[in-house]
């Protein structure tokens, strides 16, 4: 069972979360892809692996390196202050750069949702609150689907299903290996949702 925990805990680690939600959005059939060419894309794909997901990764390794964190789980609040401020520039600095090069506002939104949310997750760790990135994530791309099929009337019904189940393994998951309470759960999950939610109103 733990196993099985551990490897849902990975799949879905919220570092990932950016990368599976760009690709979600650019497979809707909504008027903004159909006008995005191909190599547009791709861009928006490269500064997403790069800045969010590769650069996070090799500055944990770093600061495990360094005895700075004890683990890349970092469990306890003190150990995900630098990795949440690392993070939350990376995003201020995708975000900029997205719209500079003028990405759909539509997709900003998400972007500056997730930079919001990981904001509020800096200040609670500063603060020794411990609130559950992984659900933080899941429910900002929950609450990035049930928006964008308000806002664009597309059916993303199958998706939105979907990433709730996960969002409910993942949960379960992490309550198995003991790494948060079900408040710290709920409250990440609550999070994640509430400020895309309120972006895209």
């Amino acid at each position: 069972m733990t196993f099985f925990a551990k490897i849902l805990s990975y799949l879905f680690h919220p570092i990932f979360a950016p990368l599976y939600s760009v690709a979600v959005l650019f497979s809707f059939p909504i008027y903004v892809n159909y006008k995005l060419p191909q190599q547009f894309i791709n861009f928006i794909y490269s500064v997403v692996l790069l800045n969010l997901v590769i650069s996070p990764i090799l500055v944990s390794i770093y600061l495990k390196r360094k005895g700075i964190i004890k683990s890349l789980e970092m469990k306890t609040t003190k150990e995900r202050v630098i990795p949440y401020l690392v993070s939350a520039i990376l995003y201020c600095v995708t975000f900029f750069l997205f719209r500079q090069i003028q990405m759909p506002a539509l997709y900003l939104k998400f972007f500056l949702g997730a930079f919001f949310a990981i904001v509020v997750l800096l200040i609670g760790a500063i603060l020794s609150q411990k609130i559950s990135a992984h659900l933080a994530a899941l429910g900002g791309v929950c609450g990035m689907l049930y928006s964008v099929s308000i806002v664009t009337f597309t059916e993303t019904l199958p998706w939105l299903l979907l990433a709730i189940i996960v969002s409910g393994l993942v949960a379960s998951a992490r309550l198995i290996l003991k790494s948060h309470s079900s408040i710290e759960l709920v409250s990440g999950f609550l999070l994640g949702f509430g400020i895309q939610l309120i972006l895209f109103s």
